[in-house]
């Protein structure tokens, strides 16, 4: 697994999250010393705090991402946030999660967001999943998708998808695991289909330090997804540790993505080929 995503959400405060981004990052401190092998860690807090943390951001252990963008550069959108104006703090954007959908983003939106905060340089993480469990869930997230995937060259762009299915955020289980498996193998697919060289799909519904070994074991995935468990440093190192353990030490050294170049800027030049 290359990935572990942290959505903070709208939690905590700016004195919690330096508090919070401590433990981790000198957890994965610890981990680098002994040459431990580590995810790409991604943690994705609320916008106030992207300043603050990226002056504190080790880029060798941690990258930030927000949690959603405007599709526009710039204009009268009062309380929106372009791409453009992110790349100065982060390198991914959160784009189409339940939440947003539930609250009126449209397809559309999601599909104009994701083409957007590519061409600025940031890599899309492109939420999708079913909204219910029936027999129809599979062609659902696929659905979601392709719509999503709309205004994207995914032979230019990379885009990270989140498989989340709706009905497992915030719930006291996360979803089965054999039905996780197929969906992330269909998803793959489909985003190879569409011009993706290699698809990279990670899990997130309920995601937490004690179940995380299950998802492990899905050969296809490349990653997790943590809201709740990411709010507790600890419970947070723990899920790392499992991922990294799992790779057996054969993954980037000390959580160095490398299909990232150091810096947003200079993502922004590899992204545009400069």
């Amino acid at each position: 697994m290359r990935y572990v995503l942290a959505n903070w959400k709208m939690y905590p405060t700016v004195s919690q999250a330096v508090a919070l981004f401590t433990t981790i990052q000198r957890g994965l401190q610890g981990s680098a010393r002994g040459s431990r092998a580590l995810p790409t860690v991604i943690v994705c807090p609320p916008f106030p705090l992207l300043p603050t943390l990226a002056d504190i951001t080790d880029r060798r252990l941690l990258r930030l991402g927000a949690q959603n963008c405007h599709w526009h550069a710039e204009g009268p959108y009062t309380g929106e946030v372009s791409p453009t104006m992110l790349a100065a703090w982060v390198d991914y954007a959160l784009i189409g999660h339940s939440e947003r959908r539930s609250a009126g983003e449209t397809d559309e939106q999601i599909a104009m967001k994701v083409g957007a905060a590519a061409a600025a340089g940031l890599t899309p993480v492109l939420f999708v999943g079913e909204d219910e469990q029936t027999d129809a869930a599979i062609h659902h997230a696929e659905q979601r998708l392709i719509r999503g995937l709309a205004e994207v060259d995914l032979r230019r762009y990379h885009v990270l998808i989140v498989y989340e299915p709706t009905w497992a955020v915030g719930a006291d289980a996360p979803a089965d695991v054999g039905h996780v498996r197929e969906v992330v193998a269909h998803l793959k697919m489909r985003i190879t289909e569409l011009g993706a060289e290699q698809g990279e799909i990670i899990y997130g519904g309920t995601v937490t330090a004690d179940n995380v070994e299950q998802f492990i074991g899905i050969e296809t995935l490349d990653g997790v997804g943590a809201t709740r468990a990411s709010l507790d440093g600890r419970d947070f190192l723990r899920i790392i540790d499992q991922v990294a353990s799992q790779d057996g030490g054969q993954g980037p050294a000390a959580g160095k993505d490398p299909s990232l170049p150091d810096g947003p800027s200079a993502t922004r030049r590899a992204a545009h080929g400069r």
